[in-house]
């Protein structure tokens, strides 16, 4: 009997959800597309309770999730572009502008997410660069943490073969047992977020720049987590990937963070909103 159980237990979760939320015909809704709208939906809630909570005008924030939204889609296109499949697109270079098709590189989107938040405060001249980077970074680990379930419906990112007892079978890829490394990475966002949150609530805005600090940091959990993914291309010393040294300068960044903050080098400038 207990072998029996221990059998059960054992076993994958065979993974082959439909991508379609709804499918009428030849028109079809996915399960992609309906986690990115939940996504910009939670960060806005979360962003407008930031707002509130600090007692800020808010009327701005729809604004500047869209500046955000635009730029970071443009920055994770030319990052798996120039990173991942330059050679193929040098060769269909029309195919660059087909995102739907797939083909984000998260790393890229951070950049162009920040580089929105520039051209938003350049625009409006009441909220400094610093202030608004340094909170727009707590409303963002819900926007991650649902993309990944969109990847994970999706048979997205392949981990690494194995026999932990909740590895995934994704069917539509292969009958090999994985690390559901994309539900790894949801979980974590998840988690991130929840701290995030609870940073914001003790500390308000008496240690600048400490939510940009924990958010560059997210760099090494995914470090560490890409360690069970599926490598893309060729290994560098033999263990590290493409996409782990494109984590190290947002590392890197975060000890730069950690050192300002432990210093109180870092301040907000007083303008009307920041």
């Amino acid at each position: 009997m207990l072998n029996h159980l221990l059998i059960i237990c054992w076993n994958p979760i065979y993974w082959n959800p439909s991508p379609d939320f709804i499918e009428i015909g030849n028109f079809s809704i996915k399960w992609y597309g309906i986690m990115w709208g939940l996504s910009l939906f939670a960060g806005f809630f979360v962003a407008r309770y930031v707002f509130r909570k600090l007692n800020r005008d808010e009327e701005n924030i729809t604004i500047a999730i869209q500046y955000m939204f635009i730029c970071a889609l443009i920055g994770a296109r030319l990052a798996h572009v120039l990173f991942y499949a330059l050679d193929y697109y040098m060769a269909h270079p029309l195919e660059v502008l087909e995102v739907w098709k797939g083909g984000l590189a998260s790393h890229g989107g951070t950049v162009g997410a920040i580089f929105g938040l520039y051209l938003f405060c350049k625009r409006n001249k009441e909220f400094s660069f610093f202030w608004t980077v340094d909170h727009g970074v707590i409303a963002v680990f819900f926007l991650a943490s649902f993309i990944r379930l969109g990847n994970l419906i999706n048979s997205e990112i392949l981990g690494q073969p194995t026999n932990v007892p909740w590895a995934f079978v994704f069917v539509q890829v292969d009958n090999v047992p994985r690390h559901p490394v994309v539900l790894y990475e949801s979980i974590a966002y998840l988690l991130y977020q929840l701290l995030m949150l609870y940073l914001f609530n003790k500390y308000l805005e008496t240690k600048p720049g400490i939510y940009l600090t924990v958010f560059f940091f997210v760099f090494a959990v995914r470090f560490f987590i890409e360690f069970f993914k599926v490598p893309d291309g060729d290994l560098i010393f033999g263990a590290i990937s493409k996409t782990q040294l494109l984590n190290v300068p947002f590392i890197i960044a975060g000890f730069v963070m950690l050192y300002l903050v432990v210093k109180g080098k870092l301040s907000y400038p007083k303008v009307a909103n920041g």
